[in-house]
């Protein structure tokens, strides 16, 4: 992973020694010109009321799971064949409505992310629609919820 694709507010996992394994990290900074040059990420250390600073060939993706998915407001929309779907959609009554959803085939294995964004027949000026494929991590999905406009704090 680069340190400069993160973002504060990012959760990581820190595979180094003296860290837990398959421990969420959150990211607190991000240094363009960090270590030798080398953009660098200050992670929380929440037990220690501290901070710990590492290049990007420390830091790993969470995967996205289905238990991640319902633990932050996503519901299982339909399940299909060898398929489920989970969706997520911001308050039905504003006139902008953003719905996510995510297939899952057997195996827990994340395949199709579709991230959809349109106006209201209300409002309607038209449909706009951002597709993006193959969502894997949980740092991917935060930022893909930011680029839609929501604020929403993913628990782990």
């Amino acid at each position: 992973m680069k340190a400069e694709e993160l973002m504060i507010g990012d959760w990581v996992r820190v595979k180094a020694p003296y860290f837990k394994k398959n421990k969420a990290y959150r990211v607190v900074e991000v240094r363009e010109h960090g270590y030798n040059g080398e953009a660098t990420v200050n992670i929380e250390l929440p037990d220690e009321d501290e901070e710990a600073s590492m290049t990007g060939e420390f830091l790993f993706g969470i995967p996205i799971t289905q238990e991640i998915l319902e633990k932050n407001g996503f519901v299982m929309d339909e399940r299909y064949g060898v398929a489920v779907r989970y969706s997520f959609a911001t308050d039905l009554h504003k006139p902008k409505q953003t719905v996510i959803q995510f297939t899952f085939y057997d195996g827990g294995v994340s395949a199709d992310t579709l991230f959809k964004c349109w106006t209201s027949p209300k409002d309607f000026d038209g449909i706009n629609d951002l597709h993006i494929c193959d969502l894997k991590f949980v740092h991917e999905l935060q930022h893909a919820l930011r680029l839609c406009g929501i604020e929403k704090e993913i628990e782990l």
